[in-house]
């Protein structure tokens, strides 16, 4: 199953270099990252998008992050999936970037339950085959 649109993607991917810088906030799974790490995990920390590249389906569009409150002599930067953030809503591409989220989303959780699905029936096919005693016995 294709996750993206490989021609919408990359057009999104070129408007989007176009018009870098970005500012963007974490997402819930960025935001979970973060605290993992034990970094500052605030959904209100502003990031600023400095690079967009295209990773095909496996990653979709890529975005290369500096905070906001970046520090000169912390060189750590970030490099997520678009899918992750929040673009700042008065970008005129949000609306765009939006809409490509809401699909890789709903195709990325299709993609897993059919997963899921084809596991729990091969579970169930392995559980049911009977051993037979073999021709006529």
């Amino acid at each position: 199953m294709r996750i993206d649109n490989y021609n919408a993607a990359k057009a999104l991917t070129e408007k989007l270099k176009e018009s870098l810088p970005i500012k963007a906030r974490a997402g819930k799974p960025f935001l979970k990252t973060l605290k993992q790490r034990g970094e500052d995990a605030d959904p209100n920390r502003e990031f600023e998008i400095d690079f967009v590249g295209y990773s095909g389906d496996e990653g979709g569009i890529m975005c290369g992050l500096v905070s906001e409150a970046h520090n000169p002599e912390n060189k750590e930067r970030y490099v997520i999936s678009i899918t992750h953030l929040k673009i700042d809503s008065n970008h005129p591409l949000a609306s765009e970037v939006q809409e490509y989220q809401r699909q890789r989303t709903r195709k990325l959780m299709l993609q897993d339950q059919a997963g899921f699905a084809a596991e729990l029936l091969a579970q169930a096919s392995a559980k049911k085959k009977k051993r037979s005693s073999g021709f006529g016995k």
